[in-house]
């Protein structure tokens, strides 16, 4: 994710001079990703890993932990949606570990990627703060050591709020699939960033639509951040956001008018009776016509967003390592694959009862509030409270910061509550105490918005300190007495 030929050089303001960034890019010369946002990822890499190591599941635990650990040593096809992704990744640690039963050396896949996350969510938030706070002089007029050593410090206390919560680390010390889900999906927000900071440099955005499509293959639900996504390109880079917002839309909407009518059923129709999911597809759509106008015109970028869709196709197209694994008939062999209706069976959960979204408000609320309260015993009331600080700033950040930032919130939004909606959660504990793993992707964004949050609050203290004390007023007496003048 450098830009290739130079070598990292730091980047960061000097002490009492104005920023060189300009609020319409991450960095304006130089590597974008700097030798002390690399520092921040490495340290929280290295401690998180010896503690996922140290705490790791020794053997076989309970619930699919068999069935994955089995799949993954005879690269075979566990349960629907078949998880090809994670199958061959997972067969990787299996075969190459030399020590150890099977299901420790999936585990230790699974702590490998959990580790990654969290490293490269210390990464985003060293390199974003240095954006956000490029106009905040209690940070640029620090030195350059100094801002380096929070940007280090915020970013690593980022990376282990989210190594350390409650759901990632449960997830990340056995062999379960979730894991790999958390790394893809931070490695997408990584790309995005990279590729706000430098939009016609396109290779990014086709890296991270590539990733999406990987990440659907073990994670189906998170399609709901498909609108997110798309005002994320449209923020960024108007004319791409434009063709592509318009032509997803019109497909969503024209699979969802079909499924209505009942000519077909296919994975996304249950995904789209959920309210919230329509809607921010129709705001999406609305404000692409809103930049066709501007623009006056439509298509001009066809050849960049159907690479987008070639792209993004091909990470899909991993679903079809499933008939191959199944034709080498392997002991974990689910749904038998090799045939056309197993195929299907298998990605369209056909085992599985359908999705039914949350259709009453009073409930959806109810839903809301219980998983809000599960968010904060598992991820940390403190964290939750500097998490909201970076949008104080939102006025005065630069435009690119902005557009990240407002990018992050629309993502939030469908990856929480929209999510909330499309899983229908009941109030009973065995439901509560299942569908935190589905909440993955909200934690990496959370623990984002915490790392920005510190640096903020670290400027906020600062300049209180720094700021001179009042100076007393004090009334002139005449000379040679005690009596103040009139």
């Amino acid at each position: 994710m450098s830009d290739g030929a130079d070598q990292p050089q730091e980047q960061t303001t000097p002490a009492g001079q104005p920023s060189h960034d300009t609020g319409d890019a991450l960095v304006v010369t130089g590597p974008f990703f700097q030798r002390t946002d690399w520092l921040s990822f490495g340290l929280t890499a290295v401690v998180v890993l010896v503690v996922y190591l140290r705490t790791l599941a020794p053997e076989v635990t309970l619930r699919y932990s068999g069935v994955l650990s089995t799949s993954a040593k005879y690269a075979g096809v566990p349960q629907p949606p078949g998880y090809p992704v994670w199958t061959v990744y997972s067969w990787l640690f299996a075969t190459l570990l030399p020590f150890s039963n099977i299901a420790w050396r999936v585990a230790v896949g699974s702590a490998v990627a959990a580790t990654l996350a969290c490293g490269l969510v210390a990464l985003m938030v060293s390199r974003a703060g240095t954006v956000l706070l490029e106009t905040t002089p209690a940070f640029t007029s620090r030195k350059l050591a100094e801002q380096q050593m929070i940007r280090v410090v915020c970013g690593f206390v980022a990376g282990m709020a989210l190594g350390l919560s409650r759901t990632i680390w449960h997830e990340a010390v056995m062999a379960e699939t979730w894991a790999l889900t958390v790394f893809l999906f931070a490695l997408m927000l990584c790309l995005l960033m990279r590729w706000t900071g430098r939009p016609e440099r396109r290779r990014f955005l086709y890296g991270a639509l590539f990733v999406f499509g990987l990440l659907l293959t073990g994670n189906q639900e998170l399609f709901v951040m498909t609108p997110a996504l798309l005002l994320v390109v449209l923020l960024s880079d108007q004319k791409l956001g434009r063709d592509l917002s318009v032509v997803i839309s019109l497909l969503v909407f024209a699979d969802w008018a079909v499924s209505v009518i009942g000519l077909y059923y296919w994975l996304g129709s249950d995904m789209l009776r959920s309210v919230g999911l329509l809607l921010a597809f129709l705001l999406v759509g609305g404000a692409a016509v809103v930049a066709i106008v501007r623009t006056r015109r439509f298509g001009s970028e066809w050849r960049s967003a159907s690479l987008c869709g070639v792209l993004f196709l091909l990470g899909l197209g991993f679903y079809l390592y499933l008939p191959f694994a199944s034709m080498t008939n392997p002991p974990m062999n689910w749904g038998y694959a090799r045939t056309e209706e197993g195929f299907f069976h298998l990605i369209t959960r056909g085992q599985y009862e359908r999705w039914h979204p949350t259709d009453e408000l009073g409930r959806l609320i109810g839903q809301l509030w219980i998983v809000a309260i599960d968010t904060g015993k598992g991820f940390g009331w403190p964290y939750l409270v500097f998490a909201a600080l970076p949008f104080g700033l939102l006025r005065r950040t630069g435009g690119c910061a902005r557009k990240w930032l407002l990018g992050l919130t629309a993502t939030f939004v469908c990856v929480g509550p929209l999510m909330v909606g499309l899983l229908n959660p009941s109030e009973d504990r065995a439901s509560v105490d299942l569908i935190p793993p589905f909440f993955s992707a909200m934690y990496v964004i959370l623990a984002l918005l915490t790392g920005l949050g510190l640096m903020v609050a670290g400027c906020m203290v600062a300049k209180i300190q720094t700021q001179p004390p009042p100076t007393r007023c004090r009334t002139p007496e005449r000379a040679g007495t005690g009596v103040p003048r009139r």
